[in-house]
């Protein structure tokens, strides 16, 4: 969905500077959350371009886009983002990254030229704005869910295969069932034996129908 591919090397260099500065200025979750961005695109643009589709997918389960929402929607909230940065409004002015989300579309004004801007982005800008909207998403997504979302889980998931609708329903898994979604802690063996052994059987007992054998397979290989 995301047409990042055709960015180029000069765009990668820019972009992570953008998000670190951008991400650093709103502070809270999306400081972490910047750097799960930056992570991406060190392991290059198809990365990238995924991680914004499940931060998109997910997104629109939680109501933080409607459903006929698009990229062109992220990349606005990541121009919104930007333009709050440098008026001084941060996350944590707000109660919540949802308030802040709110005020960046309620409250935060694009110029003509950003609007023309919109819609005619170089591919350094859609990718500079796509992992900042994306790192905003991923912020505000955290904090609808009662479990810690680890920071690498994105990019693992991502790896293994994962399609971006499966990811709301696997964290929903874990939600309900109280576990934290380390699913790097547990492939890697890190986890503490009885962590191990309640992810595996949740894994066993409630994920195979929402992520199908091929997954499954590789999560407990």
């Amino acid at each position: 969905m995301f047409g990042l591919i055709s960015a180029g090397i000069s765009a990668l260099s820019g972009a992570v500077s953008a998000i670190g500065s951008v991400c650093s200025a709103i502070g809270g979750a999306a400081i972490s959350t910047g750097s799960i961005m930056i992570d991406a695109i060190s392991r290059g643009l198809p990365m990238v371009e995924k991680i914004c589709d499940v931060a998109l997918t997910v997104g629109k389960g939680l109501g933080l886009f409607a459903s006929e929402h698009n990229e062109m929607d992220m990349y606005e909230l990541g121009m919104r983002t930007e333009r709050a940065v440098e008026e001084g409004t941060t996350s944590e002015q707000f109660d919540s990254n949802q308030a802040y989300i709110d005020h960046l579309r309620e409250k935060i004004t694009l110029s003509h030229e950003d609007k023309v801007n919109l819609k005619n982005l170089s591919n350094d800008d859609k990718l500079k704005y796509a992992c900042i909207g994306t790192a905003m998403t991923i912020a505000t997504i955290k904090e609808k869910y009662e479990v810690d979302i680890p920071e690498n889980f994105w990019v693992t998931a991502t790896t293994l295969g994962m399609e971006p609708e499966k990811f709301k329903p696997m964290l929903d898994v874990f939600e309900n069932a109280k576990l934290q979604p380390d699913i790097n802690g547990f492939m890697k063996g890190e986890l503490s034996s009885d962590l191990q052994r309640s992810i595996y059987d949740l894994i066993d007992e409630r994920l195979s129908g929402v992520l199908g054998k091929e997954i499954v397979d590789k999560l407990i290989s």
